[in-house]
């Protein structure tokens, strides 16, 4: 019984981990990519980028 609480509970604090992991990485993208879409409409008059 004991090994089966230490199972779950080990198996909610990883998935919440790796969730949690993911969330950060895919806002850290995010934001990256507004970045670049900021740095396009502020050079738009000028040369072109592509």
């Amino acid at each position: 019984m004991n090994e089966l609480l230490f199972f779950i509970i080990g198996t909610a604090l990883g998935s919440l981990t790796g969730v949690v992991l993911m969330c950060l990485l895919q806002i850290n993208r995010l934001s990256k990519r507004e970045e670049v879409e900021n740095a396009k409409t502020k050079c738009a008059g000028t040369v072109p980028l592509e």
